[in-house]
């Protein structure tokens, strides 16, 4: 919003009167409270977005004091610069205004944001104003709050590093050759890549400012895990040009882990045991170790109580392991009634560490038999090699079998013309696709049959020929 405050009107009708213009006295020799108003934008390299301190000083040069006194601020061209409440403290529009005696001076920092929006520079109007003030004409400041200019670039460039001896600095030998590095950030119409060189060193040469760039990687080499590195700042005045960015080694280096269930076979409502099994094949001891448990939230896992892992819970994050110490924790949880629709209940945990990531995941299964759903699917096979099925790829009049995973028999039927074969009134479960000569189902050839309302719809099954 842009305007001219309507107190300074006040100006017009202290000159003016019926008659026409009168000369006066000048209005700095009446007698009365007279405020007078400095603005001066504190130095800094801002950006669209940031936030902007001036600092507003404000003097009563009059010999009467001033009462309820209050500021305001105008944005007279370029991008708003929004203040929030109460930055103004006791000189805030809503209250009831700041007292000043006669030669007292205050200075306040009032903090707002440049808004996106314009290459222009914001510049704004900063008043202070008093019931009576006897001259008007230096109760505002008009400053400009620049910014870095549209369109600077600034070099962003650093080293990957596996931290092999943990010491938390890159050392000699560390670098990690031949990982993608991508950078992104507010205001970029795109992303960079680069690739690190033989000693893990990265550079991007030339990359918009921006108040917030992020960068990740890929293909790292090794195993290494690599964090999300976020929240740098590129202004133009180069401070991302020596960044070391450190790559730990996965928790599954050290750390196993296994599950299993004391059934093969459950009821709905029925309270399994659970036994995850965790081992240190390292050797140095682990701490600060957890357990999280259906990951996905699918609603199909034993439901246990966090409260029940101790010092292993999510919430505690406390759990130690002696170097080669294997330790066993056993907890229960009921089957939920959504584990039914799909014919198995599962155990899904993954262990993770304050300090170290991509744990081992331990999982188990049981069924839960009961009920029966259709199961369809298209058979069709890849004529023109695209990867995927096109009209005229069907396989008509092949015959189909679903098995489970010791080889039983379950179901047999026989595509349609359009490819087309349904498995009527399958127990829901997990089972395997196979076809009959000259037919090869490959790829992944596990069909779930599940109950509605779950269903994830029809499936499709490339074949080749034997």
């Amino acid at each position: 919003m842009r305007r001219t405050s309507l107190r300074a009107l006040g100006l017009l009708t202290a000159a003016f009167t019926l008659t026409g213009l009168v000369t006066a006295t000048p209005a700095s020799a009446e007698p009365g409270p007279n405020l007078k108003v400095t603005a001066t934008v504190v130095q800094g390299r801002y950006l669209p977005g940031d936030e902007i301190p001036v600092d507003v000083t404000v003097t009563n040069i009059g010999d009467t004091a001033a009462a309820e006194a209050k500021g305001s601020n105008y944005t007279v061209s370029g991008p708003y610069f929004t203040v929030p409440r109460g930055a103004w403290g006791d000189l805030e529009n809503e209250g009831p205004g700041a007292s000043y005696a006669p030669g007292e001076t205050r200075t306040y920092r009032v903090i707002g944001k440049s808004m996106y929006g314009s290459k222009e520079d914001p510049t704004v109007q900063f008043e202070v104003y008093t019931p009576g003030d006897v001259d008007y004409r230096d109760n505002t400041s008009i400053v400009t709050l620049e910014h870095v200019p549209a369109g600077t670039t600034d070099r962003v460039a650093g080293q990957l590093y596996g931290d092999a001896n943990e010491d938390g600095v890159p050392s000699p030998g560390e670098g990690l050759a031949g990982a993608e590095v991508h950078l992104s950030g507010v205001g970029m119409t795109g992303e960079l890549m680069t690739t690190t060189d033989a000693a893990g060193r990265f550079e991007f040469a030339a990359v918009p400012i921006t108040p917030n760039a992020s960068i990740y990687f890929w293909k790292i080499p090794n195993g290494w895990i690599t964090p999300h590195t976020g929240d740098l700042r590129v202004d133009g005045s180069g401070s991302q040009t020596a960044l070391a960015i450190k790559a730990t080694r996965p928790l599954t280096d050290v750390l196993q882990a296994t599950g299993s269930l004391d059934k093969a076979s459950y009821a709905v409502g029925e309270t399994a045991k659970a036994t995850l099994v965790l081992t240190n094949i390292g050797n140095r001891p682990l701490a600060g170790l957890w357990v999280g448990c259906d990951p996905v939230g699918s609603g199909q896992h034993l439901e246990i109580a966090d409260t029940q892992w101790g010092d292993f819970s999510p919430a505690k994050q406390a759990g130690t392991l002696a170097a080669g110490q294997r330790l066993e924790i056993t907890v229960t949880g009921k089957v939920p009634e959504k584990a039914s629709y799909f014919g198995r209940v599962y155990l899904t945990c993954y262990v993770d560490s304050k300090t170290a990531s991509s744990g081992p995941v331990a999982e188990a299964f049981g069924k839960v038999p009961g009920k029966r759903a259709d199961s369809r699917g298209r058979i069709w096979t890849d004529k023109n090699g695209n990867g995927q099925w096109d009209s005229g790829e069907q396989v008509p009049n092949v015959t189909a079998t679903l098995s489970t995973d010791g080889g039983k028999l379950v179901s047999l039927a026989k595509t349609d013309a359009d490819g087309w074969v349904t498995f009527p009134n399958v127990a829901v479960g997990v089972y395997r696709l196979r076809t009959v000569a000259p037919w090869r189902a490959v790829g992944d050839t596990d069909v779930y049959v599940i109950a509605p309302p779950y269903g994830f719809g029809d499936w499709h099954q490339q074949v080749v020929r034997r």
